[in-house]
């Protein structure tokens, strides 16, 4: 068979295209990936949340995806206790496509019990590789760090008077002086409240379960959300709270001012979104994952949350350290965190 000179070149730029095409996004310029992204089509589509952060982060990131897309999009807000309670009771039939939120050990557990299921999505290596699962069943979105923080008026009027130190440290959280001012969440139900619990029993080996048992005995109340305590602390009902530093950060710019100190060995957590293994809305699950690890999002995250996304591209907050200079407890073991949650829930409250 033969070809004109014009039916060869037509042919070569057929291929060429062709070639490019099967190489994949992985080369495509950020703007052509965008512009891609946003002429994507979902109309008529639906895609139902478990929400296990704040609301107004999963309203903004669920409005945009809408006017991206114009898929619907509903969510009902959980604790992560009450998430990973209520996903296992749903194993047989999933009611929601997709879990946003939680720590990185709820998600490492839904994995484990094949509540989940994988997705490489195409804008994974957005996200360092430290901060997704090397299996893909999630993809980190920003990152928590636990804090003790104290209402700064109550305690210049109420303990320094006394020559009472402020509590900086997990050593100080255990003065006598500060029974029934300390509120904390509960790690049955909550995320934060168990990233605590399990990052104390790992790094304090032999002598954690001596350290927890006087703290827990200082402890006012446990509330089943992570973010309660930094509320309370912040309208002067408590002296001390102990959970994420962002979620502190927040209610003091609400409330009264909270001084908060990142301490020795914290624990943290990787907050991310996991695809439940439900093929009912695949194709709109799918496209929300991976439009929650742009950059555009990243920005709605570390807004409305106040921390630090786990995309390199975004812009710490005003006052926190970029990604790349954290100094994060980098031997927690999430996954190990998550084999142990009961055993280590039932210790601490038996």
């Amino acid at each position: 068979m033969k070809f004109s000179k014009k039916g060869l070149a037509a042919a070569a730029m057929l291929g060429l295209m062709a070639f490019a095409a099967g190489c994949g996004g992985g080369d495509a310029k950020p703007a052509d990936k965008k512009a891609a992204d946003a002429n994507q089509s979902l109309k008529g589509k639906k895609l139902v949340m478990y929400v296990s952060f704040h609301e107004d982060t999963a309203k903004g990131l669920s409005e945009l995806f809408k006017k991206k897309t114009g898929a619907e999009v509903s969510f009902i807000r959980l604790p992560t206790g009450e998430a990973i309670a209520r996903m296992t009771a749903e194993k047989a039939a999933p009611k929601a496509d997709v879990w946003l939120g939680g720590t990185s050990d709820g998600h490492a557990k839904m994995k484990a019990d094949g509540i989940t299921m994988p997705y490489a999505s195409k804008n994974a290596n957005m996200i360092p590789a430290e901060y997704r699962d090397k299996d893909s069943y999630w993809h980190g979105l920003y990152l928590e760090t636990l804090a003790i923080g104290y209402n700064e008026g109550r305690f210049k009027k109420e303990f320094e008077p006394k020559g009472i130190k402020a509590p900086t440290k997990l050593e100080d959280l255990l003065n006598p002086a500060f029974k029934g001012e300390i509120i904390t969440p509960d790690p049955r139900k909550s995320g934060t409240g168990f990233t605590f619990l399990s990052s104390i029993e790992q790094s304090m080996g032999d002598k954690a379960w001596d350290f927890l048992g006087k703290f827990k005995a200082n402890v006012a109340q446990f509330t089943p959300s992570g973010y309660t305590p930094a509320q309370k602390c912040a309208a002067g009902e408590y002296l001390i709270t102990v959970n994420f530093v962002a979620d502190q950060t927040l209610a003091s710019n609400k409330g009264q001012k909270i001084i908060s100190t990142i301490y020795p060995n914290a624990g943290w957590s990787v907050v991310p979104v996991s695809k439940m293994n439900n093929k009912a809305n695949d194709e709109v699950a799918k496209a929300f994952i991976d439009f929650c690890l742009t950059k555009e999002a990243g920005e709605i995250i570390s807004k409305s949350t106040n921390a630090i996304a786990c995309n390199p591209e975004v812009a710490a907050p005003a006052g926190q350290k970029p990604l790349k200079e954290l100094n994060l407890f980098k031997a927690y073991d999430f996954a190990k965190a998550a084999s142990v949650k009961k055993e280590l829930t039932d210790k601490f409250f038996k």
